[in-house]
C-alpha cells in the first residue's frame, strides 16, 4: 500500500514524500472535481510543513479558498486516542488558479471560522488564550489573506529558498503578528553567516555498538547504572557527562536529571547546587579516551592555525610529515598540502570548548519550545542535543542569550520547525557582537548560565568592568533583593542568579531586550506572547514570589522548589484575606484588620508577595532598552537601518 501511494505514475504529487492515505485522497478529489466545482475536506495539514512535500503544497495553495487550522484541545472535536494538542484542517478547494485564500489558525470553535470575516473589530487582539480559557472569539484579525506576496514574506522568515509557492504555511493567530513576522524575516544577520561549528554529538544508537577503535571492537558509551561502588548516573566531572535533551533548560545547563524521572518538571534547585556541582549522566564512556575523543567532530582553533602557518619550523615539519606519508621527496610537497596538514593539527575535539547546546526536538505544546544553555569544556552529548561555537566565547555567549529569548522561540513555533538541526539552526537570527545592547544581554546570559565554578574561565574572560556602573535591572522589580550589576571579576557563588524570582526577571528582560534588538515593538511582542505561549500564560496567571524571592504557584507543573499543594491552599486563604494587589502587583503584607489563623502566610514563605504580570513587565523592560538604544543611535554609535556600527 505504501509503495502504491508513493508511486509516481499513480500519485506524482505524493511521490517522494511520506506515503499517506489522506494525501492520495486529496489528489483523487482534485482530479474528479468539476472545473467549476467546490469541495470541502477535513484532513491533516502535515503537507504544509515538510521539505519533501513542496509540490503537493503548491498544488494545494493553487486550489485553496479557505483553510481553517483547528486544535483538538480538551478532545472537543475527536475523542482519544486523538491527542488533545493535535491539529487538523478544514479545507475548501476550488479549481486551480492564482494563490489567493483565507487562512485562520488555532481555532477552538467552528463559530470562529464562520464568523470572523464579518465580526466587529473590538476587544483585545485574538490569541490562543483569553481570560484564562481557550480563545473562541470570532475576530476579523484572525483572517489572514494568503497570496504570493504573503508567501514571500513567510519565506524570508523561514529562511527558505526556491519557488515561492513551495513556502511552508505559517499559522499566525492574527494579523497583529505581521510586524513580528516581517521583523524576524528582514533581520539581516543569521547564525550561518558567522561560520559556526555545529555538532550532532554521539549517535545514541551506534555509539553503543562495538565498531570503534583500531580493531573496530570498542563501544563508545554504555548505560551508567549498576556499577559497584557508584550511584547510578553519577559523574565525577563534566568530562564524564553525556547530556540528553531534558537536562538542558532555558539558560540552565543543570535542569532535569535522569534520576528524577520523566515526571519531573522543576529540575535542580540552583540555590542547592554546590560550587563544583556536576550534572548526572545516563551514559558513561567505555572506550579508551583516544578512541572516544577521536570519534568527535574536530573544530579548528583559528588562532592556533594562524600561528602554525606563520611558523617556518612548523611548516618544515609539516612538509617532512607529508613527504613521509606520501613516500615522495620533501620538495615535491605542495603548499596546499602543508596548509591542510597544519589545519588538521590545529583542530581539537568539540568538547574542549565552551559551547551553547540546545535540545534538537522543538516542543510547541510546552511552556517553551526552545531550550538552550552554555555548557563547559569536557561536556559531550548524544544526538538529541546539538551544540555550537561561533567566532569567540563572547559571540557564543550572546547566541545563548538569543536562544533564551521569546522572539526566537516564537519564530520556531510560527514557522512550524519540529527539529532544530544544523540547517535550521543556521537560519536563526544571530547577535552582532558590537551591538549597543550586547553588554546588557551578555551580563544576564552569563549570570543565568554560570551556575558552577566550571564557568570560572568564561566569566573572567568576558567580565566587563562597566557592568557595575551601567547595568542595573531594567525594571524596578518589586521586592527584588538580588542586584543585577553587583558582580566581581572572578567567579563566585553569587555570580549566578539563583533565586526563582531573579532568574525569571532576567529571562523576562532578555525577552524584551532581544525584541528591541530585532526591531520588534512592544505591542508586537505582547501579540507574540498571546498568540503562541498559552501554557506560559497559564503559569504566569497563578505565579507569585515572596520577599525571599521564592516562587509559589497554583499550577503543579510550575510549583516553586519545595512547594506543596498545601502551601498553595494556605496562600489562597492569605490572598483572599489581604485583598487585591497594588498597581505594581504587590500583595499587602498586612491587612487593615488582623489575619485569622486560617489565613496566615504559608509555612516557609515571607510576605509581601509579588504577582507576576509578564505583559506589564515586558512593556517596562522594552521601554528601558528602547531608550538605551535610541540614545546610542542619537550619538552615532549604531545605525538602525544597516544594523551595524557606523563606519567613520
Amino acid at each position: 500500500m505504501a509503495s502504491y501511494l508513493a508511486a509516481e505514475p499513480v500519485y506524482p504529487l505524493v511521490s517522494g514524500s511520506r506515503p499517506d492515505l489522506y494525501r492520495a485522497f486529496m489528489c483523487e478529489v482534485w482530479d474528479h472535481a468539476a472545473g467549476s466545482g467546490t469541495v470541502g475536506m477535513v484532513h491533516p495539514d502535515t503537507h504544509f510543513a515538510g521539505d519533501k512535500e513542496a509540490e503537493l503544497r503548491a498544488a494545494a495553495y493553487r486550489r485553496l479558498r479557505i483553510h481553517g487550522d483547528f486544535v483538538n484541545a480538551g478532545n472537543r472535536f475527536f475523542p482519544p486516542p486523538v491527542g488533545r494538542s493535535s491539529h487538523f484542517g478544514v479545507h475548501i478547494y476550488g479549481a486551480a488558479g492564482e494563490i489567493d485564500f483565507d487562512s485562520l489558525s488555532w481555532l477552538f470553535s467552528v463559530d470562529v471560522l464562520r464568523g470572523s470575516a464579518n465580526a466587529k473589530e473590538e476587544g483585545v487582539d485574538p490569541g490562543v488564550k483569553y481570560d484564562g480559557d481557550w480563545d473562541g472569539r470570532p475576530h476579523p484579525k484572525r483572517v489572514v489573506r494568503v497570496t504570493t506576496d504573503t508567501l514571500k514574506r513567510w519565506q524570508r522568515l523561514a529562511g527558505d529558498e526556491g519557488p515561492v509557492e513551495h513556502t511552508r504555511l505559517l499559522t499566525p493567530v492574527s494579523t497583529a503578528e505581521d510586524p513580528a513576522i516581517d521583523a524576524l524575516g528582514l533581520y539581516p544577520l543569521r547564525l550561518g553567516e558567522l561560520g559556526p561549528d555545529i555538532t550532532q554529538g554521539y549517535n545514541e544508537t551506534t555509539a553503543k555498538k562495538a565498531q570503534f577503535g583500531p580493531s573496530k571492537d570498542q563501544r563508545l558509551i554504555d548505560f551508567n547504572t549498576g556499577i559497584d561502588g557508584q550511584h547510578d548516573y553519577s559523574a565525577a566531572s563534566w568530562s564524564e557527562v553525556l547530556l540528553k535533551g531534558p537536562q538542558i533548560g532555558v539558560a540552565n545547563p543543570l535542569f532535569k536529571q535522569p534520576s528524577q524521572g520523566g515526571g519531573e518538571v522543576r529540575g535542580l534547585n540552583p540555590q542547592a547546587l554546590t560550587d563544583d556541582a556536576v550534572p548526572e549522566s545516563e551514559y558513561r564512556r567505555v572506550a579508551s579516551e583516544d578512541v572516544f575523543l577521536g570519534a568527535q567532530d574536530r573544530w579548528t582553533d583559528w588562532d592556533a592555525y594562524e600561528a602554525l602557518l606563520a611558523s617556518n619550523e612548523e611548516r618544515e615539519l609539516a612538509r617532512l610529515k607529508v613527504a613521509e606519508k606520501r613516500k615522495v621527496l620533501s620538495e615535491d610537497v605542495e603548499d596546499a598540502e602543508i596548509e591542510a596538514f597544519l589545519w588538521a593539527k590545529a583542530g581539537t575535539p568539540y568538547s574542549e570548548r565552551y559551547r551553547v547546546a540546545w535540545r534538537e526536538m522543538v516542543a510547541p505544546d510546552t511552556e517553551r519550545a526552545l531550550y538552550g544553555a552554555i555548557v563547559p569544556p569536557g561536556t559531550t552529548h548524544i544526538h538529541a542535543v546539538r551544540s555550537t561555537r561561533v567566532a569567540s566565547p563572547r559571540g557564543t555567549s550572546l547566541m545563548a542569550g538569543f536562544l533564551a529569548s521569546l522572539p526566537l522561540d516564537y519564530l520556531l513555533r510560527t514557522a512550524g520547525v519540529g527539529h532544530l538541526d544544523v540547517a535550521q539552526a543556521k537560519r536563526l537570527p544571530a547577535p552582532q557582537p558590537d551591538h549597543p545592547l550586547a553588554p546588557a544581554l551578555l551580563l544576564r546570559t552569563l549570570r543565568l548560565n554560570c551556575l558552577t565554578n566550571a564557568y570560572a574561565d568564561l566569566w573572567s574572560d568576558l567580565y566587563d568592568h562597566k557592568w557595575q556602573a551601567y547595568e542595573p535591572w531594567a525594571i524596578a522589580w518589586p521586592g527584588m533583593r538580588t542586584e543585577l550589576h553587583a558582580v566581581a571579576p572572578t567567579w563566585q557563588r553569587d555570580t549566578a542568579l539563583r533565586t526563582e524570582y531573579a532568574r525569571r526577571a532576567a529571562l523576562v528582560e532578555i525577552d524584551a531586550l532581544v525584541a528591541v534588538w530585532l526591531g520588534i515593538d512592544a505591542d508586537t511582542l505582547i501579540a507574540m506572547y498571546r498568540a503562541r505561549f498559552p501554557i506560559m500564560q497559564d503559569f504566569d496567571r497563578v505565579t507569585y514570589f515572596d520577599a525571599t524571592e521564592r516562587k509559589i504557584a497554583g499550577d503543579r507543573y510550575t510549583y516553586g522548589f519545595d512547594q506543596t499543594k498545601d502551601h498553595w491552599t494556605q496562600f489562597e486563604a492569605f490572598r483572599e484575606a489581604v485583598g487585591a494587589p497594588t498597581p505594581d502587583g504587590v500583595l499587602p503584607a498586612e491587612p487593615a484588620t488582623p489575619l485569622p489563623e486560617s489565613a496566615s502566610v504559608p509555612d516557609g514563605y515571607t510576605a509581601p508577595f509579588y504577582k507576576a504580570n509578564r505583559e506589564r513587565e515586558m512593556r517596562a523592560a522594552h521601554a528601558y532598552f528602547t531608550q538605551r538604544l535610541n540614545e546610542d543611535i542619537a550619538k552615532g554609535l549604531w545605525d538602525p537601518v544597516k544594523m551595524e556600527v557606523p563606519k567613520p
